[in-house]
């Protein structure tokens, strides 16, 4: 059986005018089967769009409000 191939989602709320930023939660996911990050993703019944992703295997998502 292969390891998955993880990364970490941080799923962050903004708000209109980008004056505040928030983290809603963070989780561990797979990446797709390309061993790409997923540019979307659903958090809570909420869809998140992939903002950055760094070295360290973190990928955060933003709602804007």
């Amino acid at each position: 059986m292969d390891r998955a191939d993880l990364f970490t989602a941080q799923f962050d709320v903004v708000s209109a005018g980008g004056q505040r930023r928030f983290t809603e939660g963070s989780e561990a996911r797979e990446r797709d089967r390309d061993g790409a990050i997923p540019t979307e993703a659903w958090f809570e019944g909420e869809e998140y769009r992939l903002d950055v992703e760094d070295d360290g295997g973190v990928a955060i998502y933003v709602r804007r409000l």
